[in-house]
């Protein structure tokens, strides 16, 4: 792991009205640069180096670079996301009447592959061959964990370290052993993330919040 560690530099550019509007990355493995274009009668982005489509009216981004495409609803709240490497995978977002998120399905080959329903401190998860896990949310940074999938652990408690800015860097097990480490970029690109095993480091749900 260590060797794979590497210094980099990363310079941010802002206009007058604080909005972004260039990033450069330099590291030995590579480097890249990313413009964007802002409105000049407010601070919504309209375009960038890649593409003079990346925002809607509202200036929502509409792709994620190599990631995904996005689609927002009326209001501002992602309706869908596609992957740009499986454009036949897609999740969708329901909301209730208050902007809140209350359930997340994912689709492939139009076919739904796993859907989560997000009650008040409790998460249920269901995937395609109707195993089911569910989530409780005890206080802020504490989640119990109970799994009928035999991928994962059949109970598990996950407490959460947060950084200065809100976003999950660190898990630890009911034993204090680490589950998963994460650092991010500015802007919430990951720059590092380990864990006790590859598995508890995909499992790892909530993670930069900005």
């Amino acid at each position: 792991m260590i060797n794979t560690l590497e210094h980099y530099q990363q310079t941010h550019t802002y206009d007058t009205g604080n909005n972004l509007t260039a990033l450069s990355h330099q590291a030995n493995s590579g480097n890249w640069q990313q413009t964007l274009a802002i409105h000049p009668n407010s601070n919504r982005g309209t375009e960038t180096q890649q593409s003079t489509n990346d925002f809607d009216a509202n200036g929502n981004l509409l792709h994620l670079d190599n990631i995904a495409n996005l689609d927002w609803y009326y209001n501002n709240t992602l309706n869908k996301l596609t992957k740009a490497d499986k454009s036949n995978t897609t999740q969708y977002y329901v909301y209730d009447y208050q902007g809140k998120r209350v359930r997340t399905v994912t689709e492939s080959n139009q076919q739904v592959q796993s859907q989560r329903d997000y009650l008040p401190a409790l998460d249920i998860s269901t995937n395609q061959t109707k195993q089911q896990s569910s989530t409780l949310h005890i206080g802020t940074h504490v989640l119990s964990e109970n799994s009928k999938d035999n991928t994962q652990t059949p109970h598990q408690t996950r407490y959460q370290l947060n950084s200065h800015l809100q976003s999950n860097t660190l898990e630890l097990d009911d034993k204090a052993q680490t589950l998963s480490y994460e650092h991010y970029y500015p802007y919430g690109g990951t720059a590092i993330i380990a864990g006790k095993d590859k598995t508890q480091a995909q499992q790892k749900r909530y993670r930069y919040t900005g």
